[in-house]
């Protein structure tokens, strides 16, 4: 690797460490708002996708800066609550906190990216809430779904760093396109 590389990646590093404190207070700061989006978007799959009778939704803030938020739905007359969703959700600060470290980025390709990102990160979060409170039953605890999930949820704001802020180099290495530019220097293509 060039020394411009190696000092390219130190500064995104650099920003990086900088950046995700940042924007993980902010994120837990407005919790409780998209806590009560997410309750909506999976209590409507509930609802219309299974035919549960959802009686009520609460979201319960709590814990340092929210980290204890928790999700609970009224089923016919039976709870389903998903404690510290605040942890489950968190994702969202460090993929933000990437996007804006990304050297040359301009920032219209900047904010698409961190539109698109968000929209599939909130989507896989629809998916896990659905899917952890689905899941529920005489046995509680991990299953192998469960940990899947985990696992795409911390993975996933990293891929899709790569993909949505990289793709004419991803595609230029897989060899679909001749060699792109550095980050923004491209054709402002979507990124999608």
């Amino acid at each position: 690797m060039a020394l411009s590389g190696k000092r390219s990646a130190a500064i995104l590093a650099g920003k990086f460490i900088v950046l995700a404190p940042i924007c993980l207070v902010v994120w837990l700061l407005v919790l409780p708002v998209y806590a009560h989006i997410l309750a909506y978007a999976a209590g409507s799959i509930f609802r219309y996708g299974f035919g549960l009778n959802v009686m009520g939704i609460r979201v319960d803030a709590a814990g340092f800066l929210n980290t204890d938020t928790s999700l609970t739905y009224t089923i016919m007359t039976t709870e389903k609550a998903l404690p510290a969703l605040g942890k489950l959700v968190c994702n969202i600060a460090p993929f933000v906190a990437l996007v804006l470290a990304t050297p040359r980025l301009k920032l219209v390709r900047r904010l698409r990216i961190i539109g698109i990102g968000t929209g599939l990160i909130f989507i896989s979060h629809v998916a896990a809430v659905v899917i952890r409170l689905m899941g529920r039953g005489p046995v509680q605890g991990r299953t192998p779904l469960t940990t899947t999930v985990g696992f795409v949820s911390i993975t996933l704001p990293f891929l899709l760093w790569i993909v949505l802020a990289y793709w004419g180099q991803l595609m230029a290495f897989l060899g679909d396109e001749p060699a792109a530019k550095p980050a923004d220097k491209q054709a402002d293509k979507p990124s999608a």
